[in-house]
């Protein structure tokens, strides 16, 4: 077999004081049949003689750190025995309870179709029994690597994974503990290395007693100063380290290109679904514009063309429809429309004389009036622009792919095909 088709994976299972859940896991491990390497980091909790009898089979390997290290460590000597033994390819687990060996035949099914992509394990969110705390934590770890990278995952902390040893020997990761497997996703992402997720189970009421070495204070500052210098390194105006082909670039090279007006034209010129999106971003910055909300329409345009998935040229361009000369008249109709609605009757001009009342006394009595009847006055403006903008679209003929545009060899690569639905 040629050296670049060979697929060897190993399991590599860090402990550190499990000893109550640690047999069961490398007995359900060993029913798929793969070697294991488990490294001890500084178990005091009798897992030492638990593994000296384990350590019986040819397929077990025992890997000990004489102190507690943390995870990160912990891995890195696992990745460096794998390397050694000329393994390609490395599934770590947890040895918890929570996590379920029988689930590591569906992981190396997405490893062998893709080899050099990362797989990583997607926990189920939606679990009843599933911890806030951990919930928050998920939520603000999957926030902070796509804003460090661009790569959307539904899972960062997710320990089930099958990393690609030759690829992951590029990267480089300075994060202790619990923050190397967040850190790594970002650096992967960097590096153009696909990403792929599989859904695994996980059960966190562990018959056995589960024992978690999780310290939030410590833990959650270490995450914090860590997200804090990735996406400070993300910022900075040179490239990242990009040894793959796919690379997300810089924070600044991916708001350029999301912004970018020649992708849009393309976008427009080849993809009826890009159009509706550009007529349903402006509708949608039409409505912003009509609101009470002078000053941070612009950037509440932005998030909405990133959260509902619009063009954000578009979007920004609609919200500039209240800008002077016609800004004082949406304002004004807004006002006379949400009297009306409240009171039945258009108010008298005295009710906008400031020197009577004073401007914030004013703004106070019409607030309320301005953001109703900016509301249905955006609602009409925004459909009234999406019906034109379709219309006028349809006048523009869309451009036929070329031979070459069709090829698979020259189509973008994907960093991530579970994007969209980890997104949803």
């Amino acid at each position: 077999m040629p050296e670049a088709n060979r697929f060897h994976p190993v399991v590599i299972a860090p402990t550190f004081n499990n000893a109550r859940t640690l047999v069961e896991v490398l007995r359900r491990v060993d029913d798929v049949g793969l070697q294991i390497i488990v490294v001890d980091d500084g178990s005091t909790d009798g897992t030492a003689a638990l593994l000296k009898i384990w350590t019986g089979s040819a397929n077990h390997q025992v890997k000990v750190h004489p102190h507690n290290r943390g995870k990160a460590a912990a891995l890195c000597s696992g990745f460096a025995c794998a390397v050694e033994r000329g393994f390609t390819h490395a599934i770590t687990i947890d040895t918890d309870g929570q996590l379920d060996p029988a689930e590591i035949p569906e992981l190396l099914r997405a490893a062998r179709q893709a080899p050099s992509a990362f797989v990583i394990g997607s926990r189920d969110i939606d679990a009843p029994d599933y911890p806030k705390a951990s919930r928050y934590g998920r939520f603000w770890a999957n926030l902070s690597v796509f804003m460090e990278s661009g790569l959307q995952v539904s899972d960062s902390q997710c320990g089930f994974r099958v990393y690609p040893l030759e690829v992951m020997r590029t990267l480089r990761c300075s994060a202790g503990r619990y923050g190397y497997e967040t850190e790594i996703l970002t650096r992967a992402a960097w590096a153009g290395v696909p990403i792929e997720q599989v859904e695994v189970s996980c059960r966190y009421d562990v018959p056995e007693g589960r024992v978690s070495h999780f310290q939030p204070w410590r833990d959650s500052l270490a995450a914090a100063q860590m997200h804090i210098r990735l996406l400070f390194r993300s910022a900075l105006p040179w490239p990242t380290p990009h040894p793959g082909t796919a690379n997300t670039g810089t924070l600044w090279h991916r708001f350029v290109h999301w912004v970018s007006p020649m992708r849009a034209w393309d976008a427009v010129r080849n993809d009826p679904a890009e159009r509706s999106r550009l007529a349903l971003g402006l509708a949608v910055g039409v409505f912003i514009a009509n609101l009470p909300l002078y000053g941070v329409q612009a950037l509440l345009s932005l998030f909405a063309a990133r959260r509902f998935r619009l063009n954000p040229l578009a979007t920004v361009a609609g919200s500039q429809f209240s800008t002077p000369p016609i800004g004082p008249l949406l304002i004004a109709g807004a006002i006379a429309l949400g009297h009306g609605m409240m009171h039945g009757k258009l108010p008298p001009l005295r009710h906008f004389n400031p020197t009577l009342v004073g401007y914030r006394e004013l703004l106070r009595s019409v607030l309320l009036e301005w953001t109703l009847g900016g509301i249905v006055l955006g609602v009409v403006f925004g459909f009234a622009t999406y019906f034109t903008t379709t219309l006028m679209l349809r006048w523009l003929p869309l451009r036929t792919p070329t031979s070459s545009e069709n090829h698979p060899a020259v189509q973008a690569p994907t960093l991530d095909r579970a994007a969209a639905k980890s997104a949803a």
